[in-house]
Protein backbone atom coordinates (compact mmCIF):
# COMPACT_ATOMS: atom_id res chain seq x y z
CA UNK A 1 0.00 0.00 0.00
CA UNK A 2 1.43 3.31 -0.85
CA UNK A 3 0.22 6.43 0.92
CA UNK A 4 1.01 8.83 -1.71
CA UNK A 5 -2.14 10.91 -3.15
CA UNK A 6 -1.58 13.29 -5.93
CA UNK A 7 -4.26 15.75 -7.43
CA UNK A 8 -6.17 14.48 -10.08
CA UNK A 9 -5.24 17.36 -11.96
CA UNK A 10 -1.40 16.79 -12.66
CA UNK A 11 0.09 18.32 -15.66
CA UNK A 12 -0.87 16.21 -18.16
CA UNK A 13 -2.74 18.40 -20.02
CA UNK A 14 0.39 21.33 -19.63
CA UNK A 15 2.49 19.24 -22.32
CA UNK A 16 0.01 18.67 -24.71
CA UNK A 17 0.78 20.24 -28.42
CA UNK A 18 5.17 20.49 -27.20
CA UNK A 19 6.66 19.43 -30.23
CA UNK A 20 9.28 16.35 -29.65
CA UNK A 21 12.66 16.97 -29.95
CA UNK A 22 14.18 15.58 -33.17
CA UNK A 23 16.92 12.88 -32.38
CA UNK A 24 19.54 12.68 -35.08
CA UNK A 25 21.30 9.75 -35.80
CA UNK A 26 24.56 11.67 -34.75
CA UNK A 27 23.86 12.60 -31.11
CA UNK A 28 26.36 12.13 -28.81
CA UNK A 29 26.38 9.17 -26.06
CA UNK A 30 26.80 11.89 -23.10
CA UNK A 31 25.40 15.01 -23.87
CA UNK A 32 22.20 16.68 -25.29
CA UNK A 33 21.97 17.89 -28.85
CA UNK A 34 21.12 21.20 -29.61
CA UNK A 35 17.92 21.89 -30.59
CA UNK A 36 18.37 24.60 -32.78
CA UNK A 37 21.75 25.79 -34.82
CA UNK A 38 20.87 28.97 -34.81
CA UNK A 39 20.39 29.05 -30.85
CA UNK A 40 21.97 31.53 -28.91
CA UNK A 41 22.31 31.68 -25.12
CA UNK A 42 19.65 33.99 -23.77
CA UNK A 43 20.82 36.10 -20.49
CA UNK A 44 18.77 37.45 -17.84
CA UNK A 45 18.44 41.67 -17.69
CA UNK A 46 20.99 40.97 -14.81
CA UNK A 47 23.15 39.07 -17.43
CA UNK A 48 23.42 35.74 -15.77
CA UNK A 49 22.60 32.35 -18.85
CA UNK A 50 18.77 32.38 -18.39
CA UNK A 51 17.95 29.15 -17.64
CA UNK A 52 14.15 29.42 -16.28
CA UNK A 53 11.27 27.59 -17.16
CA UNK A 54 9.67 24.52 -16.38
CA UNK A 55 11.57 21.59 -17.09
CA UNK A 56 11.70 17.66 -16.73
CA UNK A 57 13.31 14.33 -17.83
CA UNK A 58 11.82 12.90 -21.10
CA UNK A 59 13.88 10.40 -22.16
CA UNK A 60 13.76 6.56 -21.79
CA UNK A 61 17.04 5.97 -20.64
CA UNK A 62 17.66 3.73 -17.64
CA UNK A 63 19.75 4.63 -14.33
CA UNK A 64 21.89 1.82 -14.52
CA UNK A 65 22.83 0.02 -17.94
CA UNK A 66 20.89 -2.94 -18.39
CA UNK A 67 22.60 -6.40 -18.87
CA UNK A 68 22.06 -7.03 -22.18
CA UNK A 69 24.06 -3.78 -22.91
CA UNK A 70 26.69 -4.61 -20.63
CA UNK A 71 29.99 -2.98 -22.05
CA UNK A 72 28.31 -0.80 -24.58
CA UNK A 73 27.92 3.12 -23.94
CA UNK A 74 25.83 3.98 -27.12
CA UNK A 75 22.59 2.54 -28.99
CA UNK A 76 23.11 1.90 -32.57
CA UNK A 77 20.66 3.68 -35.06
CA UNK A 78 18.77 0.89 -35.87
CA UNK A 79 18.13 0.15 -32.05
CA UNK A 80 16.92 3.84 -31.44
CA UNK A 81 14.40 3.47 -34.09
CA UNK A 82 13.10 0.37 -33.18
CA UNK A 83 13.10 1.63 -29.22
CA UNK A 84 11.21 4.98 -30.57
CA UNK A 85 8.75 2.57 -32.10
CA UNK A 86 7.83 0.04 -29.07
CA UNK A 87 7.92 3.97 -27.37
CA UNK A 88 5.47 5.56 -29.84
CA UNK A 89 3.07 2.24 -29.14
CA UNK A 90 3.57 1.83 -25.55
CA UNK A 91 2.45 5.61 -25.06
CA UNK A 92 -0.71 4.56 -27.25
CA UNK A 93 -1.09 1.82 -25.16
CA UNK A 94 -0.83 4.52 -21.94
CA UNK A 95 -3.41 7.04 -23.54
CA UNK A 96 -5.90 3.95 -24.21
CA UNK A 97 -5.74 3.38 -20.56
CA UNK A 98 -4.11 -0.13 -21.05
CA UNK A 99 -1.54 -1.41 -18.25
CA UNK A 100 1.15 -4.18 -17.70
CA UNK A 101 3.15 -5.39 -20.49
CA UNK A 102 1.54 -2.88 -22.94
CA UNK A 103 2.93 0.08 -21.88
CA UNK A 104 6.34 -1.39 -20.74
CA UNK A 105 5.69 -2.40 -17.15
CA UNK A 106 5.42 -5.39 -15.38
CA UNK A 107 2.61 -7.31 -15.03
CA UNK A 108 0.26 -6.92 -11.51
CA UNK A 109 0.79 -10.78 -10.29
CA UNK A 110 4.61 -10.63 -11.64
CA UNK A 111 4.95 -7.18 -9.70
CA UNK A 112 2.19 -5.90 -7.29
CA UNK A 113 3.72 -2.76 -5.43
CA UNK A 114 6.91 -1.08 -7.28
CA UNK A 115 6.09 0.21 -10.73
CA UNK A 116 2.55 -1.06 -10.60
CA UNK A 117 1.60 1.48 -7.35
CA UNK A 118 0.11 4.13 -9.68
CA UNK A 119 -2.38 2.96 -13.02
CA UNK A 120 -1.18 4.79 -15.92
CA UNK A 121 -4.13 7.04 -14.90
CA UNK A 122 -1.41 9.23 -12.59
CA UNK A 123 1.57 8.81 -14.70
CA UNK A 124 1.90 11.89 -16.60
CA UNK A 125 4.14 11.04 -19.71
CA UNK A 126 2.56 13.66 -21.87
CA UNK A 127 3.82 12.08 -24.97
CA UNK A 128 6.38 9.52 -26.20
CA UNK A 129 9.30 9.52 -24.11
CA UNK A 130 12.93 10.31 -26.40
CA UNK A 131 14.93 7.37 -27.06
CA UNK A 132 18.46 8.80 -27.41
CA UNK A 133 22.15 6.73 -27.56
CA UNK A 134 22.99 6.80 -24.04
CA UNK A 135 22.49 3.05 -22.63
CA UNK A 136 22.34 4.28 -19.24
CA UNK A 137 21.94 7.69 -17.51
CA UNK A 138 25.49 6.73 -15.19
CA UNK A 139 28.10 7.35 -17.54
CA UNK A 140 31.27 6.58 -15.07
CA UNK A 141 31.67 4.42 -13.75
CA UNK A 142 32.28 3.14 -17.45
CA UNK A 143 29.91 0.07 -16.93
CA UNK A 144 27.22 2.08 -15.78
CA UNK A 145 26.29 0.65 -12.48
CA UNK A 146 25.91 2.36 -9.22
CA UNK A 147 29.22 1.62 -7.10
CA UNK A 148 27.21 0.44 -3.94
CA UNK A 149 29.21 -0.37 -0.64
CA UNK A 150 27.92 -4.35 0.20
CA UNK A 151 26.32 -2.66 2.92
CA UNK A 152 24.17 -0.17 0.88
CA UNK A 153 23.62 -2.98 -1.68
CA UNK A 154 21.83 -4.89 1.41
CA UNK A 155 20.00 -1.54 2.30
CA UNK A 156 19.10 -1.42 -1.27
CA UNK A 157 17.74 -4.99 -1.37
CA UNK A 158 16.00 -4.08 1.91
CA UNK A 159 14.36 -1.17 0.58
CA UNK A 160 12.73 -3.28 -2.60
CA UNK A 161 11.97 -5.89 -0.35
CA UNK A 162 10.02 -3.44 2.45
CA UNK A 163 8.35 -1.30 -0.46
CA UNK A 164 4.55 -1.03 0.02
CA UNK A 165 4.17 -4.06 2.63
CA UNK A 166 5.71 -2.82 5.49
CA UNK A 167 6.24 -3.93 7.87
CA UNK A 168 3.69 -0.54 9.39
CA UNK A 169 4.39 -0.69 13.10
CA UNK A 170 5.91 3.36 13.58
CA UNK A 171 5.06 6.57 11.38
CA UNK A 172 9.05 5.57 10.34
CA UNK A 173 8.40 2.30 8.85
CA UNK A 174 6.73 4.19 5.58
CA UNK A 175 9.57 5.65 2.90
CA UNK A 176 10.26 9.26 3.20
CA UNK A 177 8.15 9.25 0.30
CA UNK A 178 5.32 7.46 1.65
CA UNK A 179 5.78 10.52 4.34
CA UNK A 180 5.31 12.85 2.03
CA UNK A 181 8.84 14.31 3.13
CA UNK A 182 10.74 13.98 0.03
CA UNK A 183 12.33 11.23 -2.33
CA UNK A 184 15.57 12.83 -1.78
CA UNK A 185 17.92 15.93 -3.49
CA UNK A 186 20.04 13.66 -5.81
CA UNK A 187 17.49 12.85 -8.01
CA UNK A 188 15.17 15.78 -7.97
CA UNK A 189 15.79 16.79 -11.46
CA UNK A 190 15.18 13.86 -13.00
CA UNK A 191 12.89 11.37 -11.41
CA UNK A 192 8.93 12.00 -9.87
CA UNK A 193 6.20 9.50 -10.95
CA UNK A 194 4.12 12.15 -12.31
CA UNK A 195 6.43 13.89 -14.67
CA UNK A 196 9.27 15.31 -12.67
CA UNK A 197 8.54 18.97 -13.42
CA UNK A 198 10.91 21.47 -11.64
CA UNK A 199 10.23 25.56 -12.26
CA UNK A 200 13.77 27.74 -12.54
CA UNK A 201 13.37 30.87 -11.35
CA UNK A 202 16.33 33.01 -11.41
CA UNK A 203 16.56 36.66 -9.69
CA UNK A 204 19.90 38.41 -9.08
CA UNK A 205 22.63 36.36 -6.83
CA UNK A 206 19.86 33.49 -6.97
CA UNK A 207 19.01 30.41 -8.40
CA UNK A 208 15.29 28.62 -7.29
CA UNK A 209 14.30 25.40 -8.23
CA UNK A 210 11.00 24.34 -7.39
CA UNK A 211 9.95 20.17 -7.65
CA UNK A 212 6.60 19.58 -8.44
CA UNK A 213 6.64 16.42 -6.01
CA UNK A 214 6.46 17.31 -2.71
CA UNK A 215 7.09 20.95 -3.48
CA UNK A 216 10.40 20.39 -2.57
CA UNK A 217 12.20 23.91 -3.39
CA UNK A 218 16.60 25.10 -2.97
CA UNK A 219 17.35 28.56 -3.01
CA UNK A 220 20.90 28.40 -4.52
CA UNK A 221 23.48 31.54 -4.27
CA UNK A 222 25.13 32.12 -7.44
CA UNK A 223 28.26 34.00 -6.08
CA UNK A 224 30.27 31.07 -5.15
CA UNK A 225 30.21 31.60 -1.25
CA UNK A 226 31.55 30.12 1.44
CA UNK A 227 29.45 27.21 2.96
CA UNK A 228 27.78 27.63 6.52
CA UNK A 229 27.69 24.87 8.90
CA UNK A 230 24.34 23.84 8.97
CA UNK A 231 22.74 21.02 8.50
CA UNK A 232 20.16 20.41 6.00
CA UNK A 233 17.80 17.87 4.37
CA UNK A 234 18.73 19.11 1.12
CA UNK A 235 22.43 20.19 2.06
CA UNK A 236 23.54 23.34 1.69
CA UNK A 237 24.10 24.48 -1.98
CA UNK A 238 26.31 26.79 -3.37
CA UNK A 239 26.18 27.97 -7.14
CA UNK A 240 28.41 29.78 -9.69
CA UNK A 241 28.38 30.40 -13.11
CA UNK A 242 31.21 28.94 -15.45
CA UNK A 243 30.88 30.48 -18.46
CA UNK A 244 27.45 29.17 -19.14
CA UNK A 245 27.10 26.75 -17.17
CA UNK A 246 25.63 26.65 -13.48
CA UNK A 247 27.50 24.44 -11.07
CA UNK A 248 26.02 23.51 -7.67
CA UNK A 249 28.12 22.54 -5.14
CA UNK A 250 26.05 20.53 -2.22
CA UNK A 251 27.39 19.68 1.35
CA UNK A 252 25.95 19.34 4.87
CA UNK A 253 23.20 17.03 4.45
CA UNK A 254 21.39 15.54 7.58
CA UNK A 255 21.90 11.80 8.26
CA UNK A 256 19.16 10.08 7.18
CA UNK A 257 20.53 6.85 6.35
CA UNK A 258 18.39 5.16 9.43
CA UNK A 259 15.06 6.28 7.55
CA UNK A 260 13.22 3.97 4.96
CA UNK A 261 14.40 5.40 1.19
CA UNK A 262 12.31 4.00 -1.35
CA UNK A 263 15.51 4.06 -3.91
CA UNK A 264 18.90 3.95 -1.50
CA UNK A 265 20.94 5.95 -4.06
CA UNK A 266 18.99 9.17 -3.01
CA UNK A 267 19.53 8.99 0.85
CA UNK A 268 21.55 10.98 2.32
CA UNK A 269 24.39 11.15 5.20
CA UNK A 270 26.89 13.72 6.56
CA UNK A 271 29.35 12.30 4.15
CA UNK A 272 27.24 13.13 1.11
CA UNK A 273 28.85 15.70 -1.61
CA UNK A 274 27.10 16.51 -5.22
CA UNK A 275 27.80 18.20 -7.52
CA UNK A 276 25.86 19.45 -10.07
CA UNK A 277 26.17 20.98 -14.17
CA UNK A 278 23.61 22.76 -16.12
CA UNK A 279 24.18 24.20 -19.48
CA UNK A 280 21.46 25.02 -22.00
CA UNK A 281 22.11 23.37 -25.18
CA UNK A 282 19.28 25.16 -27.16
CA UNK A 283 15.74 27.09 -26.62
CA UNK A 284 14.39 23.68 -25.12
CA UNK A 285 17.11 21.20 -24.30
CA UNK A 286 19.58 21.28 -21.10
CA UNK A 287 21.97 18.95 -20.42
CA UNK A 288 22.30 18.12 -16.91
CA UNK A 289 25.67 16.62 -14.97
CA UNK A 290 25.43 15.29 -11.66
CA UNK A 291 28.89 13.75 -9.57
CA UNK A 292 27.80 12.16 -6.43
CA UNK A 293 30.40 11.36 -4.07
CA UNK A 294 29.18 9.27 -0.29
CA UNK A 295 32.06 7.22 1.03
CA UNK A 296 28.88 5.88 3.51
CA UNK A 297 26.56 4.75 0.08
CA UNK A 298 29.17 4.35 -2.62
CA UNK A 299 32.56 2.77 -3.18
CA UNK A 300 33.66 5.48 -5.48
CA UNK A 301 32.20 8.77 -6.76
CA UNK A 302 29.56 8.14 -10.03
CA UNK A 303 28.17 10.66 -12.38
CA UNK A 304 25.28 10.80 -14.62
CA UNK A 305 24.06 13.25 -17.61
CA UNK A 306 20.42 13.59 -17.85
CA UNK A 307 19.15 15.21 -20.92
CA UNK A 308 15.94 17.56 -19.59
CA UNK A 309 13.11 19.61 -21.81
CA UNK A 310 12.02 22.73 -21.61
CA UNK A 311 8.05 22.62 -21.64
CA UNK A 312 6.07 25.44 -22.87
CA UNK A 313 5.72 28.92 -21.55
CA UNK A 314 2.26 27.98 -20.42
CA UNK A 315 3.31 24.67 -18.32
CA UNK A 316 2.66 25.39 -14.63
CA UNK A 317 3.26 23.15 -11.57
CA UNK A 318 0.32 22.05 -9.44
CA UNK A 319 -0.63 20.70 -5.77
CA UNK A 320 0.82 17.83 -5.11
CA UNK A 321 -1.47 17.29 -2.30
CA UNK A 322 0.81 14.02 -0.74
CA UNK A 323 -2.01 12.23 1.12
CA UNK A 324 -3.26 15.49 2.25
CA UNK A 325 -0.76 16.47 5.27
CA UNK A 326 -0.13 13.36 6.35
CA UNK A 327 -3.85 12.42 7.84
CA UNK A 328 -3.63 8.89 6.15
CA UNK A 329 -0.68 8.11 7.90
CA UNK A 330 -3.31 6.87 10.82
CA UNK A 331 -5.44 4.68 8.45
CA UNK A 332 -1.65 3.24 6.76
CA UNK A 333 -0.98 2.27 10.13
CA UNK A 334 -4.46 0.76 11.53
CA UNK A 335 -4.35 -1.20 8.13
CA UNK A 336 -0.85 -2.42 8.69
CA UNK A 337 -1.48 -3.66 12.33
CA UNK A 338 -5.08 -5.71 10.66
CA UNK A 339 -2.74 -7.03 7.80
CA UNK A 340 0.18 -8.15 10.44
CA UNK A 341 -2.29 -9.49 12.57
CA UNK A 342 -3.92 -11.67 9.65
CA UNK A 343 -0.51 -13.18 9.17
CA UNK A 344 -0.04 -14.53 12.97
CA UNK A 345 -3.22 -16.52 12.93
Amino acid sequence: MNARYPVLILALAAVVGVAIVTIGAQQSATNVQSDSTSWTQTKTPWGDPDLQGVWRYEAAIPLERPARFAGRESLTDEEIKESQRIENEQEAQRLAGAEGAAVGRQSVAGSPIRGNEYNSFWQDHGRPRQILRQTSLVVDPKDGRLPFTADARKADERASARYGVGPYESYLDPDTGERCLTDGVTALMWQGPNGGHNRIVQSPGFVTILHEEYLDRRIIPTDGRKHDNVRQWFGDAVGKWEGSTFVVDTINFIDRTNYEWATIFTRPSETLHIVERFTRMGADSMEYRITVEDPTTFEKPWTAVIPITRLNDGTQIYEYACHEGNYAMTNLLAGGRVDAAKRTR
